[in-house]
């Protein structure tokens, strides 16, 4: 019986070796579950703002697991919008029919010092795959017009978004890419996050 029972340095190194061994084990499970998590997610959102003589243009590209059904349940939430996007303080359907709504939005966009109330009334046309959307009453912006467009691939929904502006205020022009390209990497997390809450 005593055989069984090592005190000597031989089983304090021979344990040691194992915790070794495990915690190889451990961090390799660790790295690959990422690796995992990564995949994923698919690659990394795509975002682009330029400026041409006051008109910015902002294209954005990602991916998310989930069917086209739900990046459009999301997507024409449009009085579910403040929930999950902060910034959009309300957002009022004020006529609704097929393919088409008009919708009342205030929002509040921050930078740094810069601190602007964004109204806008948005007409918004819906066709397959697409949602166009576009400022009729002028408060904030000269020219505010987009689209998305949703695709989909092995089960999984690409969505493109494309947006024009031209403010009607005074900002400087570095200081509003950089608002755009921020919003438009917060809006993009906030739409992947939503679209995956509600499939769970």
């Amino acid at each position: 019986m005593g055989g069984l029972l090592r005190t000597d340095s031989s089983a304090g190194a021979a344990g040691g070796r194992r915790r070794a061994r495990q915690s190889v084990v451990t961090a390799a499970w660790i790295v690959c579950a990422a690796a995992g998590t990564a995949m994923a997610a698919g690659p990394e959102p795509q975002v682009t703002v330029r400026e041409d003589r006051g008109v910015y243009t902002v294209d954005a590209t990602f991916s998310v697991p989930q069917p086209v059904s739900h990046a459009l349940a999301v997507l024409t939430d449009y009085e579910g919008i403040p929930r999950f996007m902060p910034d959009v303080r309300t957002s009022l359907v004020l006529e609704r029919g097929y393919g088409r709504a008009v919708i009342e939005q205030e929002a509040v966009a921050r930078l740094m010092m810069f601190s602007k109330r964004i109204h806008l009334v948005l007409e918004i046309h819906e066709e397959s795959g697409i949602i166009r959307f576009r400022d009729r009453c002028g408060a904030s912006f000269a020219r505010y017009e987009g689209s998305w467009t949703v695709t989909e691939r092995d089960g999984h929904a690409t969505l493109s978004y494309q947006l024009t502006a031209q403010p009607s205020f005074d900002v400087p022009e570095f200081l509003l890419k950089r608002l755009l390209k921020r919003d438009a990497m917060q809006m993009i997390g906030k739409l992947q996050a939503e679209i995956a809450a509600r499939v769970r």
